[in-house]
């Protein structure tokens, strides 16, 4: 990031310039997201951690994002992740991308061949990002399931997991496109159905069927809604 954007979104932090995005129902455990302008004319997200302790997260995110962009995934990733101190909190800066939160009362109302194009498009995004080889990941960043789950029981190799698909994380387009993933700070190292426990809770349950049938066919796979649904009854 150019010094001259960095000091005019400081001076818009200090100057309390910086416009709080509304989250609805779902505010963010961790971060509380924020837009603004630059006087030169591009557009960022600030996260601003709501403890201290919650800027590990951006640090790992500062080293996945350029290693996310290598790997050609079919969604936008940020390219870089800035972290600013100010006045004694902290905040994360990434550029903003637009589009509207998947939920449930959206995919619904989404034509039928908009619902079969989003539906595969996530599955590839998934499907490319379990494959991604682990010994490939960024070094020195702890990949380890902030969830508990029995090493092995459900068969295969443990893979890179985004572990966190849920409203505010996944941007469609107008046309209901995947379009954008973002909040990488629970990604870790782990069982392919534990990528899935997150739709049992975030979004409507004809949706996981969905899902699973598309993953399975490109993955070669055989998850079936109910280990995921068990698996989210263990990990808690």
């Amino acid at each position: 990031m150019e010094q001259s954007i960095r000091n005019d979104i400081i001076d818009a932090i200090k100057s309390n310039r910086i416009v709080l995005k509304d989250q609805g129902e779902y505010p963010g455990a961790h971060s509380e997201p924020f837009f603004y302008k630059t006087v030169y004319g591009s557009e960022f997200v600030l996260l601003r951690a709501r403890e201290k302790r919650f800027a590990d997260g951006y640090r790992k995110q500062q080293l996945l994002y350029p290693f996310l962009k290598q790997q050609n995934l079919p969604a936008h990733t940020a390219r870089e992740l800035v972290m600013l101190e100010v006045d004694d909190e902290i905040y994360a800066v990434m550029e903003r991308f637009f589009g509207h939160g998947h939920n449930p009362e959206r995919f619904a109302k989404a034509t039928k061949g908009q619902q079969g194009r989003f539906v595969s498009q996530v599955a590839a995004f998934f499907f490319k990002l379990h494959s991604i080889p682990t010994e490939y990941l960024p070094e020195g960043l702890d990949y380890e399931p902030y969830f508990r789950y029995v090493k092995d029981a459900y068969g295969g190799d443990d893979v890179f997991l985004h572990a966190d698909f849920n409203y505010s994380n996944f941007l469609v387009d107008d046309d209901y496109n995947l379009h954008a993933v973002f909040d990488w700070h629970p990604a870790c190292i782990g069982p392919r159905v534990a990528e899935f426990a997150a739709f049992v809770y975030c979004n409507d349950p004809a949706f996981l069927p969905l899902i699973l049938e598309a993953y399975n066919s490109l993955a070669g796979t055989s998850i079936l809604p109910e280990d995921v649904i068990r698996h989210n009854s263990e990990r808690n």
